[in-house]
């Protein structure tokens, strides 16, 4: 069986590997932004009461970029998170 190419995941997130990531409730880094996107599958996080938006999730400790649990879950291992788990 072919090896499934995810050449797409370094491209995307080459600057997220060995990054550190807590895990929060999303706030907006600036009053006027309503939504952030995961870093790598795009989901949003926001509090405008869409379907399917986030509440929590991991951020960078700039908050510029923010990944959903289940990307921590698919990738945490290939990109070398360290996870800080925020009571």
């Amino acid at each position: 069986m072919a090896e499934k190419d995810n050449g797409w995941l370094t491209d995307q997130a080459d600057h997220l590997i060995g990054a550190a990531l807590t895990r929060s409730e999303w706030t907006p880094l600036h009053p006027a932004d309503d939504h952030d996107h995961c870093a790598l599958c795009w989901a949003k996080f926001s509090k405008l009461g869409l379907p399917d938006e986030l509440h929590v999730g991991w951020r960078t400790a700039d908050q510029r970029y923010w990944v959903c649990q289940q990307c921590v879950d698919d990738f945490n291992v290939r990109l070398q998170w360290i996870l800080h788990d925020n009571p």
